[in-house]
């Protein structure tokens, strides 16, 4: 016993009693936590988490339950939606509104018409490219028609920047309905056509309007 109390020191006392609670605290952090609620944390608290380290905050978010949300102003995902009544991003895609989404280009699958031409045609129309007015041309750019020199019923007509080599032709309606007029076109080209009109009463080829439909 005597023994024991000369080695009785408070170094050796201090060190025992910080071993007890250590090892007692760590059987009591086993079974229990300090903070289980996110109430027990003050405000400021949680700001200074979600500012300062959103690991963290998010750590901490995976373990408290969320029921709904009337709204929610952005989120980076979400599995399903209940309810939505407007979503900015469901009126566009691709930055162009639903409204117009039949794009305006010559490399779109989706269908659309590539272009087409109302041509005036008639026997004093220009031996020299002009440019149509009634007409669509898918690249944007000024769609041109001319009469052959010294041929009647015999056109051509250019959409500049138009790579499709297929159009389809028909008379335009005038005073005669239904026109006698057949229209047979021939491509000279990516966006390049020949037309002639021909009069299946006169049997001749005739200066008459015709519409071109590049599908």
């Amino acid at each position: 016993m005597k023994a024991l109390r000369r080695n009785l020191t408070y170094a050796n006392v201090t060190a025992t009693l910080a071993l007890v609670f250590a090892m007692s605290g760590g059987a009591l952090a086993a079974k229990h936590y300090l903070v289980n609620s996110t109430k027990q944390l003050n405000p400021r608290v949680i700001h200074s988490l979600e500012t300062t380290d959103t690991r963290i905050f998010l750590k901490l978010a995976k373990s408290v339950p969320m029921a709904s949300a009337i709204n929610a102003e952005s989120a980076t995902n979400a599995s399903h939606a209940e309810t939505a009544s407007t979503a900015s991003s469901a009126l566009a895609l691709g930055s162009v509104p639903a409204s117009g989404y039949t794009r305006s280009d010559c490399a779109s699958q989706t269908g659309q018409v590539k272009g087409f031409a109302l041509v005036p045609a008639g026997p004093h129309f220009p031996e020299g490219f002009t440019s149509v007015a009634t007409a669509y041309n898918c690249s944007g750019r000024v769609i041109e028609a001319r009469r052959i020199e010294g041929e009647t019923g015999q056109y051509e007509v250019h959409f500049p920047g138009n790579p499709e080599t297929v159009a389809l032709a028909t008379a335009a309606a005038g005073g005669t309905f239904p026109s006698p007029d057949t229209v047979s076109v021939k491509g000279e080209g990516p966006g390049d056509w020949r037309v002639s009109v021909y009069n299946a009463q006169t049997h001749t080829l005739v200066d008459d309007a015709f519409e071109l439909l590049v599908p």
